[in-house]
């Protein structure tokens, strides 16, 4: 059953605490400027996601980044999907 980890627990997903929100921003805001890279899935996005959702979202990246390749390849988003 999920619970909340605990202090000897290995963390496997992560948790917005509200003292990392301010560090969280400035990397989406450090991702959104760089050029050539998209963040997504549980880790690029910082999010607790269940595993349909990641796959949902990945597929749905998929169709955006095959329509972009078509038109412009330097178009493609740093985040399919808002981290924030």
């Amino acid at each position: 059953y999920s619970r909340l980890a605990e202090q000897e627990d290995v963390p496997y997903y992560p948790i917005r605490q509200v003292n990392e929100k301010r560090m969280l921003d400035s990397y989406i805001e450090l991702a959104r400027q760089q050029k050539g890279v998209s963040f997504l899935g549980r880790l690029g996005t910082y999010r607790y996601l269940d595993m349909d959702v990641t796959i949902s979202e990945a597929l749905m990246a998929c169709d955006k980044i095959d329509s972009a390749l078509q038109i412009s390849p330097s178009e493609l988003p740093a985040f399919f999907i808002d981290p924030q």
